[in-house]
């Protein structure tokens, strides 16, 4: 049976539990997992649940938070606890996006940005969490402008994470948060779950279309006709599904500071007495200044602004795609062993008993052991 582990609140190991009932560990690639370990109720584990406050294993590097505790009596079987937690990744949910953020560079600064500015080097530093760092840069190189303000940062992570299709996660060491990015490899072409190849038992594929929006009207600031408004995506007729996106928030004004950090190396350039804000002569902003020559506002040219409203837009139909997925129970011991051949969030082959063949990502793994034995599900998720 596998090992697990009780951290204490500075995340150092304190116990080691070895014996237990049952044990499920849901780990997700860009979402939050949890976990449900059962052990004997006993004092001297109401000892050590006391002095700890998180669940790990040594063989994966999710950690969970103890969230909720039950006692379940049974006279005949005996008293267990029942130990439900959820992945530390959820700090970032612990914090929001206090102030209107304005970004124009790679998703991956945007994200670390995010980050930076909520938990690590917060203005406010109550907020900060004194050892959470980020990990090293992966190097991505999808770009992005948009502005956010108001949303949770953990929420924004994986919206940005499920666009891009990167997994994220905080992870224990040398105790320390610590904040990954990765990408899962794709090894379509070497592993193939399938009834053939007897590594798999059950499948479940499901397709569903009933969520489809197409086409975006993304309205910003402004009132009644004079809303600034813009439209994405294509579709016609029968087939055309429109989504409404409510962008107010996206503002045009931003701080000086803002400006010259996102759009760097531009200059100031006076047409027909309006001072614009230029980066290689495309205009960007318009600057106005008071008889000091202090700037007392900073607002985006309109092409600019309607670029952070389609972004915004992007980000929203994301969510209403046609969504296939297959799910299935691996036969352990065969063909392939998960942490070894395959890991959460690789690509992966899976062909089911009728045929469907489909190239998927491994979005989420279920372990489940307990006196009958070992089962691991995963979820496979359609990457196209």
């Amino acid at each position: 049976m596998e090992e697990f582990y009780l951290l204490d609140n500075e995340l150092n190991k304190k116990y080691i539990i070895d014996t237990y009932s049952s044990a499920i560990w849901a780990s997700r690639y860009n979402d939050i997992g949890d976990c449900e370990l059962v052990i004997s109720a006993s004092e001297e584990n109401f000892k050590k649940i006391e002095e700890c406050k998180y669940i790990a294993r040594n063989d994966d590097d999710m950690v969970c938070k103890i969230k909720k505790i039950n006692l379940k009596t049974d006279e005949e079987n005996g008293d267990e606890l029942i130990l439900t937690g959820i992945d530390i990744t959820d700090i970032l949910n612990q914090r929001i996006v206090v102030k209107q953020t304005n970004f124009n560079g790679l998703v991956e600064d945007y994200i670390r940005t995010l980050i930076n500015d909520s938990i690590i080097k917060p203005t406010d530093a109550d907020r900060r969490i004194k050892n959470f760092l980020l990990a090293d840069k992966v190097g991505f190189s999808d770009a992005i402008r948009e502005q956010v303000t108001y949303d949770y940062v953990g929420n924004k992570v994986k919206e940005l994470c499920k666009q891009y299709g990167w997994g994220y996660r905080v992870t224990v060491h040398n105790n320390n948060f610590v904040f990954v990015l990765y990408m899962g490899r794709d090894i379509s072409k070497y592993i193939t779950f399938s009834h053939n190849y007897d590594n798999i038992s059950t499948t479940d594929y499901s397709k569903d279309d009933s969520n489809i929006k197409n086409v975006a009207l993304i309205a910003g600031e402004g009132e009644g006709v004079a809303r600034r408004t813009t439209t994405i995506g294509k579709g016609v007729g029968i087939d055309r599904h429109e989504l409404y996106v409510d962008a107010r928030s996206v503002s045009s004004e931003i701080d000086y500071d803002e400006l010259l950090i996102n759009y760097p190396n531009g200059k100031e350039k006076v047409i027909n007495n309006v001072i614009y804000y230029q980066v290689n002569g495309s205009n960007i902003a318009i600057i106005t200044k008071n008889d000091a020559e202090e700037v007392t506002n900073v607002q985006l040219c309109n092409n600019i602004y309607i670029e952070n409203l389609r972004n915004t837009g992007y980000e929203k139909m994301a969510a209403y795609t046609s969504v296939t997925s297959f799910s299935g129970e691996i036969i352990v011991g065969m063909s392939y062993q998960y942490k070894k051949d395959y890991k959460l969030g690789d690509i992966v082959k899976i062909v089911n008993e009728y045929g469907i063949s489909i190239n998927v990502r491994i979005s989420e793994v279920i372990e489940n052991r307990d006196d009958n034995g070992y089962t691991m599900e995963p979820t496979f998720e359609n990457i196209e």
